[in-house]
């Protein structure tokens, strides 16, 4: 089977992708892979990188260098903005094949652990996308600026399967840049916010296990899951998502599942590895905050096996 995946990456980034690509190509080798990377600016030497770790595993990489005019004046937030590259994937529509109907937006600070053939098997014709829940708007002035009812729910852009076709039938792209670059007194989630926002009601809902978040088991307040949710969840996720806000693997320090991520960096072949380095005061609370992640994690396997024996929803 064949599997287009699109990603975005900078110098700056290369690691973390890197990372990312070898787990995926490690763990789906019976499959063909193309990988949509997207750019602006990537040195030689890291696309050289790229297209030689492809190539180890007979797959291939596209390079796609974006122009971002279209996206001068996006909104960015005051504190840990992020990059233009951010944004890059509202412009997936315009900038991939026009024969390419459906893609796999990967962020790149993921490691993928499983055969992800089952996701390009949910059929979403009649969706925008498909992605896991995650958990936001933060604040009433958040939720007021999405224009989003009480209780509504909102995805996360991290990892996204895109019906490429339903958004040129649709011409989306003119919608989102709109609204990334309307003028908000707080800037929450840059790219998320535009494309929950664009896209309520219009999404698929995917089970939790292709977004297991390090260091967060929000999970376990989900009511409306199966018990086979929550055992995949908490036993065997799809792709491991670093996500959380000052919990990295790339931090000298522990932190939750970093074996994972240490791992695929030393198969994929990254030469100049660095860890950034974060001071004692730092580098302990995250030696506490991985352990209690830990315990955490057993415990509620624990209650989910405890559940399955007992009955409760299936």
């Amino acid at each position: 089977m064949t599997f287009n995946i699109v990603i975005n990456t900078d110098d700056k980034y290369l690691q973390h992708a890197m990372a990312m690509l070898c787990s995926l190509y490690e763990n789906n080798r019976e499959h063909y892979i193309i990988v949509h990377i997207l750019h602006k600016g990537l040195s030689e030497v890291a696309k050289n990188l790229l297209v030689e770790l492809s190539n180890r595993y007979e797959n291939r990489v596209v390079f796609y260098t974006v122009d971002d005019r279209k996206l001068e004046g996006v909104q960015f937030r005051k504190k840990r903005p992020l990059s233009m590259a951010a944004y890059y994937r509202l412009l997936l529509s315009s900038v991939l094949p026009k024969d390419l109907d459906k893609v796999l937006y990967l962020d790149c600070d993921m490691i993928v652990i499983r055969n992800i053939q089952e996701i390009f098997k949910i059929e979403i014709d009649n969706y925008a996308l498909a992605a896991t829940l995650d958990f936001f708007p933060y604040t009433e002035k958040h939720r007021l600026q999405l224009h989003m009812e009480v209780g509504e729910r909102t995805f996360c852009s991290g990892i996204m399967m895109v019906n490429l076709k339903y958004w040129r039938e649709n011409n989306v792209e003119p919608g989102l840049i709109e609204y990334a670059k309307r003028h908000r007194e707080e800037v929450y989630l840059h790219d998320q916010d535009v494309l929950n926002y664009y896209f309520k009601k219009k999404w698929f809902l995917l089970p939790p296990k292709w977004n297991h978040t390090a260091g967060n088991l929000r999970i376990a307040t989900q009511p409306e899951l199966k018990k086979f949710d929550y055992m995949a969840y908490a036993k065997e996720p799809m792709i491991y998502h670093y996500a959380s806000v000052g919990i990295k693997p790339w931090y000298n320090a522990p932190t939750p599942d970093k074996n994972l991520y240490v791992e695929y960096l030393e198969k994929s072949g990254y030469p100049t590895v660095k860890y950034e380095k974060k001071p004692l005061s730092v580098r302990a609370r995250l030696t506490i905050l991985t352990l209690k992640y830990n315990i955490k994690r057993q415990i509620l396997m624990l209650l989910f096996r405890f559940h399955l024996m007992g009955g409760g929803n299936s």
